[in-house]
């Protein structure tokens, strides 16, 4: 079973500010340790659930954020821009799920540090009329090679946006947002431990959720 998983960072538990997505600070070398942590949590899930082969893109602003040599050795790694389909580079009809980690709300929401792709470029951006962010605009898209999206991780304003359009996956709810740059979050062995059970899910029984387009 090969599993896909799409890694932004601004859904991960203990990101709120702006510098902690923007490389050259402290704040950000943090940062990208605890996304690496959210996602070898969901990896160590993925291979309890029988997982036999497993692609992390790295989807986040200069997409070079996660540490290769902390990234679980189980996975491949996608880094460096551009590349073919961004957030969802590598991903194609064989993959039997994606995993959306440390995603965030869409544009001219309240979630932490929501936004579509470029926050100073775009108010709100649509497919079909209907509004989307990049977990739908990118989980469409996969809808389209009939992979689903099975699992995401974000703050509440994401998870709650997302249910629409997948209303069949798994979510962690990392944190709650109190703005767009403040939020309660999960203690991090907690949303890790939650990011590993949902991972394993499929070790479960149970049935894979069918794939969304808009």
């Amino acid at each position: 079973m090969r599993i896909y998983i799409s890694s932004d960072i601004e859904g991960v538990a203990g990101v709120i500010t702006p510098q902690q997505g923007q490389p050259g600070n402290g704040e950000y070398e943090r940062a990208r340790r605890l996304m690496t942590e959210e996602v070898n949590a969901a990896i160590e899930g993925a291979l309890e659930g029988g997982a036999t082969e497993i692609l992390v893109n790295d989807a986040h602003g200069p997409m070079t954020n996660l540490l290769p040599e902390l990234l679980h050795p189980a996975a491949e790694l996608i880094q460096g821009k551009p590349k073919p389909l961004n957030m969802f580079c590598g991903l194609d009809a064989g993959h039997a799920a994606v995993f959306c980690l440390g995603y965030h709300a869409r544009a001219s929401e309240q979630g932490v540090l929501a936004h579509t792709t470029n926050g100073f470029a775009f108010r709100a951006v649509r497919l079909n009329g209907r509004p989307l962010g990049e977990a739908g605009i990118y989980g469409a898209y996969a809808g389209s090679l009939g992979v689903p999206v099975a699992m995401v991780s974000g703050d509440d304003r994401c998870v709650a946006e997302l249910r629409e359009h997948f209303p069949e996956a798994e979510f962690v709810q990392t944190k709650q947002a109190l703005g767009n740059r403040a939020a309660r979050s999960l203690p991090l062995p907690a949303a890790h431990l939650q990011l590993q059970r949902v991972g394993a899910v499929d070790a479960e029984g149970r049935d894979r959720p069918s794939s969304w387009t808009a």
